[in-house]
């Protein structure tokens, strides 16, 4: 998430995901999505906000996570048709905003506050850009 789209993300406080661990909902493997994918489905399926939350997400090109109701693929579908996004460089957009808030001196648990998540998020977010060749 950007940090534009993170200052404007919409509050759903009544989502039948606020009384989750929101880690829940950002598998860190395609393994962990399919154990949890028909218990995401059915907690976003009966949500009053799941057509805002998923428009949400397609509109913030968002590319990791669960979101009302579609998976992270299913979104990149219908992001790249709609719009013609490059996936492959929106999908390093989360790093180079981590890597700058971390260049700037911000340690990670200051930045997993900035996009409130845990700070394993951010160690995740990292690691799969170690993989994909991105950290140096």
């Amino acid at each position: 998430m950007t940090l534009l789209a993170l200052l404007n993300t919409p509050s759903f406080p009544e989502a039948k995901c606020m009384d989750s661990d929101p880690d829940f909902f950002f598998p860190v493997s395609q393994v962990e999505l399919e154990q949890r994918l028909e218990r995401l489905r059915a907690m976003c399926g009966s949500c009053i906000h799941q057509a805002p939350c998923r428009a949400f997400s397609i509109t913030n090109q968002e590319e990791h996570g669960f979101w009302g109701g579609l998976t992270a693929e299913e979104r990149s579908h219908l992001i790249n048709r709609e719009s013609g996004i490059n996936t492959k460089e929106a999908g390093t957009r989360r790093f180079r905003e981590i890597q700058e808030y971390l260049s700037k001196g911000l340690d990670k648990h200051q930045i997993a506050a900035i996009f409130k998540v845990k700070v394993q998020s951010i160690d995740r977010t990292l690691e799969r850009a170690k993989k994909k060749g991105l950290a140096q």
